[in-house]
């Protein structure tokens, strides 16, 4: 698809590191799968894995985690 962000690159398959934070807790999601911009790098995720990164995070959070590192899987 073309990139929305820069309007000159194309997005393919590719895998990013997210990072969320709320209330001082800090949760990192490393290879989290989605199409990447070829030209700004710009990374789209779709709904499914969103769902699944709120979920994992919301996990960690509640959890008591002030910091937590976690593989997309």
């Amino acid at each position: 698809m073309e990139c929305v962000i820069c309007r000159n690159g194309t997005t393919s398959a590719g895998f990013d590191t997210l990072s969320f934070e709320k209330n001082g807790h800090l949760v990192v999601i490393r290879n989290v799968p989605g199409e990447v911009c070829d030209n700004c790098g710009h990374f789209y995720i779709d709904s499914v894995a969103a769902l699944a990164l709120q979920k994992k995070a919301k996990k960690a959070i509640s959890d008591g985690a002030d910091l937590e590192i976690l593989q997309y899987s």
